[in-house]
């Protein structure tokens, strides 16, 4: 799959979503909007807009954005699912035929089996009971479970293709704004995602990676009270550093990550693996808080790919 390249949509075209049960009755339909397309893959952006449901891993609210992922090639679809101010509240991921993918109808026959994703990459999966009475062929039946084993063996990647870095790449062309970044933890990788995708230099006006607490200070403009009192793993100065980042380098949109990868630097009351990501626009401003549980390598691609995804839902809301 290229995922360079966009199908070109109209940013204001509807299109509808067809979700069928495994006889292929449908089971719920909803309007939605396309954000990027490739050829065996479309992220759909949808809101929720049925009454309050609860479900035992999550709420669903009225307005909730749903940014959602079919394949055509793939026995699963992804959901991100975020409230109305942003907050990531998980993701669900549908154990499906194939999807049907075509001009304006997205066609999904569900399979039961899912997998409930937290929103710092702990797992349940949901329905194997349901899933083992339907009267599916055996081939079916294995290409079902190797999709849920895949999905497991990288929970935090069920939502990375197509590329994050790609799509709000094509997405800030489209609007024509510029983005710019703030690094700590992350030491550049930031940075490098965005910097991977060709033509990036379109909107990518570049990055501060500052590491001690004098750079954070002097050249992003994080105030030594704020690092004094909170910490330069906080949620205080992570937001310093998105704006210090966005008021530097001009940018219209900045992105910021501190936090502790690990395997030291813990310090009471901040575990390794707490991190702390923020964007700065001229319409608000935003901060996530995430305790990710893998070793330092993973700890940074985890925290790269949640900024990503944070610039996502905000250039798709």
């Amino acid at each position: 799959m290229d995922q360079r390249q966009a199908i070109g949509m109209a940013s204001s075209e509807q299109w509808i979503i067809r979700k069928l049960d495994h006889l292929g009755r449908e089971v719920i339909s909803y309007p939605a909007r396309p954000l990027f397309q490739t050829p065996a893959a479309v992220l759909m952006r949808a809101v929720w807009n049925r009454p309050p449901m609860d479900l035992e891993y999550v709420r669903l609210e009225p307005d909730d954005l749903w940014l959602e992922t079919f394949y055509a090639d793939r026995w699963y679809n992804v959901l991100e699912i975020r409230a109305p101010d942003g907050g990531l509240k998980g993701r669900y991921c549908n154990i499906t035929r194939p999807a049907r993918i075509a001009p304006g109808e997205i066609r999904a026959e569900d399979l039961a089996l899912d997998l409930w994703v937290d929103p710092d990459g702990r797992t349940r999966v949901l329905d194997e009971e349901e899933f083992a009475r339907l009267p599916l062929t055996s081939e079916e039946q294995r290409a079902a479970r190797q999709a849920l084993e895949g999905l497991l063996e990288g929970p935090l990647a069920c939502w990375e293709d197509p590329l994050p870095e790609v799509v709000v790449g094509h997405l800030l062309r489209e609007r024509g704004l510029t983005l710019a970044a703030a690094e700590s933890c992350t030491g550049g990788l930031l940075s490098h995602r965005i910097t991977n995708v060709p033509g990036s230099s379109d909107y990518y006006l570049g990055s501060v990676t500052a590491y001690a607490n004098a750079v954070k200070e002097r050249l992003l403009g994080v105030p030594r009270g704020v690092l004094e009192t909170w910490g330069a793993v906080s949620r205080e100065t992570a937001l310093a550093m998105a704006r210090g980042a966005r008021r530097l380098l001009g940018a219209d949109l900045a992105l910021s990550v501190t936090g502790i990868a690990g395997p030291g630097g813990e310090t009471p009351g901040k575990p390794v693996g707490l991190t702390y990501i923020a964007l700065a626009a001229s319409d608000g401003e935003w901060v996530e808080e995430h305790r990710w549980t893998g070793d330092r390598s993973a700890n940074k691609a985890a925290s790269a790919s949640a900024a990503l995804a944070l610039l996502r839902w905000y250039l798709a809301r």
